[in-house]
């Protein structure tokens, strides 16, 4: 017969060598923790205090490594946070296009950042550069991109009215410099009947150091009711030379054109003109009809003759 024995485990033993390699561990953590290390540390830089009238527009690092020596609680603090190091730009060097960074006049407020936790052995670095522009404002104006159409009978005669003309930027010159206009971005309208005013968006160049006095601008379109007129328009031929005599047809052309119906009957043939240019005369005894005086409020004029025809009589 086979007797099988039973194992019990003890629990307080157990619990004794736990408590114990716990124990140890703190003990080893805090030895450790209170060892004195020389590391190297990074830490982000920062150029402060710039002039209102500056931008810093890049430099030659975002960083700097140094040579410290303290506590190992004090190198888990630093990798556990972001560190940086702010510098005021008066202990740089101004050479009228950088700020200089060196050694020499970095040292002392580098030692006093990194107290009480560090103690400063080596600045691992030479020189750092923030190059910089002057801040300049400008105005630039706006350009309206804009497809809108209008239901039949429907138009427009005046120019489109932004409530804005141009806008205040304020950024690096050599940005500003190459900046002539501003557009819009476009604004799609279809089968107008009504007036109406819009906001549309300003299509700003993406930068961090430029700054907009606007970033909208309000359009207002009159949409009028419109129709078609017919006038018959006295046709002139000029630079003929006083040696010859031509006769001309037609010595009327008729011109039609789209305006508002409340201006239909204000437009009269005096209010336009029509000339042919003997000096650019073409084959076959053919004219090229100008219309070189016309009313500001109309649109979709066109001639019913595209040619004079004349003749030099003898």
């Amino acid at each position: 017969m086979i007797i099988k024995k039973s194992y019990k485990i003890n629990y307080k033993t157990l619990n004794n060598f736990i408590i114990f390699l716990v124990i140890s561990f703190l003990f080893s953590t805090i030895v450790k923790l209170t060892k004195v290390y020389t590391k190297t540390v990074t830490y982000k830089i920062n150029l402060t205090e710039i002039a209102d009238d500056k931008i810093v527009t890049n430099q030659s690092a975002d960083s700097i490594s140094l040579t410290v020596s303290s506590f190992g609680f004090d190198f888990i603090k630093h990798y556990l946070s972001n560190q940086s190091i702010n510098i005021p730009s008066r202990n740089s060097i101004d050479n009228s296009k950088s700020f200089i960074l060196t050694n020499s006049n970095t040292y002392t407020n580098i030692v006093d950042l990194i107290k009480p936790e560090f103690n400063l052995i080596s600045i691992n670095f030479d020189s750092l550069f923030f190059n910089y522009d002057r801040l300049k404002s400008k105005k630039i104006p706006i350009v309206l991109n804009s497809n809108i159409s209008f239901s039949q009978g429907y138009d427009f005669f005046k120019s489109y009215k932004l409530s804005k003309d141009s806008v205040i930027v304020v950024g690096p010159e050599l940005i500003l410099n190459s900046i002539n206009s501003i557009n819009t971005y476009d604004l799609e309208l279809t089968d107008l009947k009504l007036s109406l005013t819009e906001s549309v968006k300003l299509n700003l160049l993406e930068a961090n150091n430029l700054k907009y006095s606007d970033k909208t601008v309000d359009v207002f379109i009159d949409v009028e009711k419109s129709t078609e007129a017919i006038l018959n328009i006295p046709v002139s031929i000029v630079n003929i030379p006083k040696d010859i005599k031509i006769n001309y047809y037609p010595k009327n052309i008729k011109v039609s054109f789209t305006t508002s119906l409340e201006n239909y009957q204000i437009y009269s043939f005096k209010d336009f003109e029509i000339t042919c240019d003997f000096n650019q005369f073409h084959e076959g005894g053919k004219l090229k009809p100008t219309i070189i005086k016309k009313p500001n409020f109309i649109k979709n004029l066109s001639l019913t003759n595209e040619n004079v025809q004349y003749v030099i009589l003898k």
